[in-house]
């Protein structure tokens, strides 16, 4: 028995009839819940395998499945939709192989893997409960009835801050299609679809990424839905643009901003719903030691047991975690980007891109940016725009995001690219952050001043 099915049982014995898990075919009970997983347990119990693969397509199994495997003390590996066909094999591989673990292992979650192979972070019961206690008291005072799973179950994000904190509050998890939800991927949204599965099912809870929850501002300000309706609305995964964040919050969306790495078992540091500081993710969770060291951001308390089959990275007990970060004059995090990413131009001065990615995504006409440069190329955005907006407009809304910023930060040139960034051609993620190195491989002619034979758009001087 683990915290979380305690909490599931004491829901099932004080409410037996509250809905558990919904989806567009069945709605399961607490108390069917229960014996579900119960059942389930019995099966996994008499079966000699020690690790499983965890892709069902049926979101409601799904979720039993990953409850009756952490109650079984197996060791569950929730295979990423965004997995190509090979990957998927060598992961077969690598269980049929029987290859090592740390002790303790419970679930391996797969990384994004921004630049190189994902990793499979190896993770204990008490990794992934103690974020979730962690969770359920920085929320403790809004009562969530409702949570909409929105990204794959297989993310640790939702997995973690979604399914499991909202089973630990008691409340209902909708498990709908992407079809359903106008979502496909990572990359693309069908916005009328979204908004009218959000007005029918009423979810009061979401967790974002900040690319949804500009489609959830454009959705309010035209009025096809309704912000009173929500009271959650968590964003992480990408750097969240300031300008969207204010005017989220204007609108009176509940938009709080966290931060985390798979490492953690998720989620690090989150905002205080009635304590909302824009610009910040919130003081650490009570679960997390943060510190910054030489301008970096290191976690210690919840650590991950290691990486699969990298006896090196075993039991580490601190994670230094790649992202720039400083802390208020109140405790709260801010974090200030990738030290891997950042950019440093002719002058010598250091530039996020993700700042300036965020800050032009912010606009209705550009759906994805990626931002290049150095000491040599100027500043450089490569943009995917929305339908039906044009390369001439973006012109101006370039120049007006450039009046936001400094001056040594200012887009000089921009390439309007004929196709999006997509987890199938391999230049986005699973939960939607940019693959630089190979997008900067596959346009390396559009980021070069020098070479004008692309078949894209290109345009300099929007200063």
């Amino acid at each position: 028995m683990n915290a979380l099915f305690e909490r599931i049982q004491q829901h099932a014995l004080t409410a037996p009839d509250a809905i558990a898990l919904s989806s567009e075919q069945q709605k399961l009970s607490y108390q069917a819940l229960v014996e579900a997983v119960y059942k389930r347990v019995e099966q996994l119990k008499q079966q000699s395998q020690r690790i499983f693969l965890l892709h069902s397509p049926d979101p409601v199994a799904w979720v039993i499945e990953d409850l009756a495997l952490m109650l079984a003390n197996k060791v569950c590996i929730p295979v990423p939709p965004f997995f190509s066909q090979q990957q998927q094999a060598y992961l077969q591989k690598k269980v049929s192989d029987n290859k090592p673990l740390p002790s303790g292992t419970s679930k391996v979650t797969f990384t994004s893997g921004s630049t190189g192979e994902p990793k499979g972070v190896c993770l204990s019961v008490e990794n992934q409960l103690n974020t979730v206690a962690a969770l359920a008291e920085r929320v403790a005072e809004v009562s969530v009835y409702r949570h909409m799973v929105i990204m794959p179950l297989s993310i640790l994000l939702e997995n973690i801050a979604g399914v499991y904190l909202a089973l630990w509050l008691g409340a209902e998890v909708l498990l709908f299609k992407g079809e359903t939800l106008g979502l496909k991927g990572s990359s693309s949204i069908h916005a009328n679809t979204f908004f009218s599965a959000l007005s029918h099912y009423q979810p009061d809870s979401l967790i974002l990424t900040p690319a949804l929850l500009n489609a959830l501002v454009e959705g309010t300000k035209r009025g096809a839905i309704d912000a009173k309706q929500f009271k959650l609305l968590a964003v992480g995964g990408a750097r969240l643009s300031s300008t969207l964040e204010r005017q989220a919050l204007a609108l009176g969306l509940p938009v709080v901003q966290g931060y985390g790495l798979s490492e953690f078992s998720s989620v690090v540091a989150l905002n205080a719903p009635a304590a909302v500081v824009p610009g910040t993710v919130g003081h650490p969770l009570n679960h997390a030691v943060v510190t910054i060291r030489d301008g970096g951001v290191v976690v210690r308390g919840n650590t991950m047991l290691g990486y699969w089959d990298s006896p090196d990275s075993w039991f580490p007990s601190e994670i230094n975690t790649g992202d720039l970060g400083q802390f208020d004059e109140d405790g709260r995090l801010i974090i200030l980007g990738r030290r891997k990413h950042i950019i440093v131009n002719a002058y010598g001065r250091n530039i996020d891109p993700e700042w300036l990615e965020a800050e032009l995504c912010s606009q209705l006409s550009i759906h994805q940016a990626a931002v290049f440069g150095d000491e040599e190329i100027p500043l450089t955005a490569l943009v995917v725009l929305t339908s039906p907006s044009t390369a001439e407009q973006v012109s101006s809304v370039i120049y007006q995001v450039n009046q936001q910023l400094p001056d040594y930060a200012r887009i000089q040139r921009y390439v309007v690219l004929k196709e999006p960034f997509t987890v199938s051609n391999g230049l986005l993620t699973g939960t939607g952050r940019l693959r630089r190195l190979a997008i900067k491989d596959a346009y390396r002619v559009d980021i070069d001043p020098t070479t004008y034979s692309s078949a894209n758009e290109v345009y300099d001087d929007v200063l």
